[in-house]
């Protein structure tokens, strides 16, 4: 029994060197939806004096979906943007490349952040299986360059970095779904 047990853990761990550390993320992440939150209000709470427009935008892979109460639903992965600042004056996101930062200039988003008790916000990846999050990855440098391909549709290129050093590379092209 104990000879098994050790036959067992020996292919444990030849499997996880072969499929890599479970921390890897994957690389050129092609995302099959986008929805985007433009709500200035819900974010005076927490900037009070900001003169900005605040966007959240979800990006979905195959597999996810929200339901009707906005809740994650199925398998995949979510990229979430929670804050990306933009002028007073825009009502969608506007095309160009926008940096991570925490300055809230127009056309910067803000890094990962864990606050006490397990609060995130920023720009994070969710790792979920079966509606439920197995892991949060925190990124804390990058940008994204959005280009709109006609009215509707736009094309984003993400390109993000955990604090380790880790590259993450994100595509989007589809309609924007604004909520």
């Amino acid at each position: 029994m104990k000879k098994e047990y050790i036959i067992l853990l020996l292919l444990a761990m030849l499997t996880a060197c072969q499929h890599g550390n479970k921390n890897e993320i994957n690389d050129a992440m092609p995302y099959d939806s986008i929805y985007v939150i433009a709500d200035l209000q819900w974010h005076k709470q927490y900037y009070p004096l900001l003169d900005r427009q605040v966007f959240s935008v979800d990006l979905l892979t195959e597999g996810l979906a929200f339901d009707s109460a906005y809740h994650i639903t199925g398998t995949g992965l979510n990229l979430y943007f929670s804050d990306i600042f933009l002028s007073m004056t825009d009502s969608v996101l506007q095309e160009g490349i926008y940096r991570m930062d925490t300055t809230t200039q127009v056309r910067t988003f803000l890094p990962y952040k864990d606050f006490e008790g397990g609060n995130i916000t920023g720009c994070y990846l969710l790792d979920i299986q079966e509606s439920q999050i197995q892991r949060i990855i925190g990124f804390t440098a990058g940008e994204l360059q959005l280009e709109y391909i006609s009215e509707k549709d736009i094309c984003l290129d993400i390109l993000l970095y955990t604090t380790d050093s880790t590259r993450y590379h994100a595509t989007y092209q589809g309609p924007a779904n604004y909520r």
